[in-house]
C-alpha cells in the first residue's frame, strides 16, 4: 500500500502533467473514423484502468499481441488473467493521445501515458513504487463495423 506522500507526490505529477500536456482542441476536426478509434482508445484504457475482465475481452481482437514494458509479448488471453491477477494494474493510468491515424480498416492511436504501478503489479517489481512516464502505440481492426484492440507497444521512458 503506497503511503499518503507517495500518493500525493503521483497525483500531483498527474495534474501537472495533464495541465501541461498538449491537448487536441474540441474544435479540431476529426474524421468520423478517426473520432470513432480514439473512442476505443479510450474504452481500451478505461476497461484495464477499472479492471473490467469482460469489457477487455470484448474490445481486444481474438489476435490481440501486446509488446509490453515488463518486456513480454503478451496474448489477449495473457492481458485478461494478468489484469485479474493484479500483475498488471496502475493506481493511476493517465493517457494523451498524441496522433491518430485510419487507413482502410486499420486505426493507429499514438502517444504518452502516466502510470503510478499498483503495488503488487509487475512494473511496481521491475519499476519501483514510482510515477512511470511511457510511450505507448495501439492499433485498432475494424471488423463488422466494430473497431477491436490488435496490438499495442507500450515503453517507460527513461
Amino acid at each position: 500500500m503506497p503511503s499518503p506522500t507517495d500518493i500525493l507526490i503521483a497525483l500531483a505529477l498527474a495534474v501537472t502533467q495533464a495541465a501541461s500536456a498538449p491537448v487536441v482542441p474540441a474544435a479540431t476536426a476529426h474524421t468520423p473514423d478517426e473520432a470513432a478509434v480514439l473512442a476505443a482508445d479510450v474504452r481500451q484504457r478505461a476497461a484495464v484502468a477499472d479492471v473490467d475482465l469482460p469489457g477487455i475481452a470484448a474490445i481486444a481482437h481474438p489476435n490481440l499481441r501486446v509488446n509490453a514494458p515488463n518486456n513480454r509479448i503478451l496474448t489477449r488471453e495473457d492481458l485478461v488473467r494478468m489484469v485479474g491477477d493484479g500483475e498488471i494494474r496502475n493506481e493511476v493510468f493517465e493517457r494523451v493521445p498524441e496522433t491518430v491515424v485510419v487507413t482502410g480498416d486499420v486505426g493507429v492511436v499514438m502517444g504518452r501515458e502516466l502510470v503510478y504501478p499498483g503495488a503488487q503489479s509487475e512494473q511496481a517489481r521491475m519499476y519501483g513504487r514510482r510515477t512511470l512516464n511511457r510511450r505507448y502505440t495501439n492499433v485498432y481492426l475494424r471488423e463488422g463495423g466494430v473497431w477491436r484492440h490488435l496490438a499495442r507497444h507500450a515503453n517507460v521512458v527513461p
